[in-house]
């Protein structure tokens, strides 16, 4: 009885640990500056430096990039194609829509 207590106590304190990991900063609280981002604007989450692109289709993830300067996201009409440059260089996103 006493194995038994024990670990199903050691259950849900990993349970309780593992779904505080999950929680983002993202999840939590909806800045101003994301919210108020146009088509294609770029959102850099100063905590993280997670790099995010405003696509149609939604949110795209763009990656981490500790440099906090200026990033440009090129879209091309033709073929719907998304790029963003970070600080180590230019970035393929995917389609525009998809």
């Amino acid at each position: 009885m006493k194995h038994f207590a024990l670990s199903a106590l050691a259950g849900l304190a990993l349970s309780l640990g593992l779904s505080t990991a999950n929680a983002s900063v993202l999840d939590t609280a909806t800045t101003s500056a994301a919210s108020q981002a146009e088509l294609y604007g770029v959102f850099h989450d100063r905590q993280t430096n997670f790099v995010f692109v405003k696509l149609p289709r939604g949110w795209a993830f763009a990656g981490r990039d500790d440099l906090a300067g200026q990033h440009d996201v090129f879209h091309d009409a033709a073929t719907g194609f998304v790029f963003v440059k970070l600080s180590g260089g230019w970035k393929f996103l995917g389609r525009a829509t998809a």
